[in-house]
């Protein structure tokens, strides 16, 4: 593994031979950890948010996911291993767990849809020790007696989808609360494995209807990604950059 600079934001160079067997390390350490999935638009997000920054610069390990960091990378003749895909690399995370036997929980999603996630997460991962599930729609109030639910769960992974940047505050406002476990910020998959009401497929693998339906419902991005660019060049310009 090798840590790479992209704008002050860290970037972690790994394979695949090597990341899983990393993060089932952490899973496995006497304290908690936690593993970012860096796309983009998280990334520019944190430049101008100083504990969204400082979060993702302490993680244990930064994912980069998104054409966008490998464009940024290659722009700046930085090179990394490998660009992940979001989708494909969650499911992979969850099948290297299951054959391990480790306990999963899964917090986030839409209240309407965790049902479906448990029942097409079950019925794709025969041996799943899925111990338990919760939507983010829950109210403020409910938030003590939802953490002491989850840790009496101990579990090896926590799954945490919410929006981005709003998973990485729940994590870094809790995470010290636990004494081991890993936790991954996932976004929208916890939605898109429980919007389906049969078991989901690989269709969605490396499709962009997730990433444009992303930007349309969030026009802004648009704006950071054209900032993104402009940042870019002015590091190439300057070298070591303005960041």
């Amino acid at each position: 593994m090798k840590r790479f600079k992209l704008l002050g934001t860290n970037i972690d160079s790994i394979d695949t031979d090597e990341v899983f067997r990393y993060i089932l390390n952490i899973s496995n350490s006497e304290k908690p950890g936690y593993i970012v999935l860096l796309d983009t638009y998280l990334l520019i997000k944190s430049i101008f948010n100083r504990s969204l920054h400082n979060f993702i610069n302490s993680a244990n390990l930064v994912i980069p996911i998104s054409k966008g960091i490998k464009f940024g990378m290659k722009f700046l003749n930085l090179e990394v291993k490998k660009i992940y895909n979001y989708y494909n690399f969650i499911i992979s995370l969850l099948l290297y767990f299951t054959e391990h036997e480790k306990f999963i929980y899964i917090l986030g999603g839409k209240k309407k849809n965790i049902e479906n996630v448990e029942r097409n997460i079950k019925d794709s991962f025969q041996g799943i020790r899925l111990v338990g599930k919760y939507h983010a729609q829950y109210k403020k109030s409910f938030e003590n007696d939802l953490l002491t639910a989850l840790k009496k769960t101990s579990p090896a992974l926590i799954l945490v989808g919410m929006t981005s940047p709003k998973q990485e505050k729940w994590i870094s406002s809790h995470i010290h609360k636990f004494n081991h476990g890993v936790f991954v910020g996932v976004g929208e998959f916890i939605n898109i494995v429980g919007s389906k009401t049969d078991s989901f497929s690989s269709k969605y693998s490396g499709s962009k209807s997730y990433r444009i339906n992303r930007k349309l419902k969030n026009p802004l991005r648009i704006f950071y990604y054209i900032l993104y660019f402009i940042l870019l060049i002015f590091n190439k310009i300057f070298k070591k950059g303005l960041l």
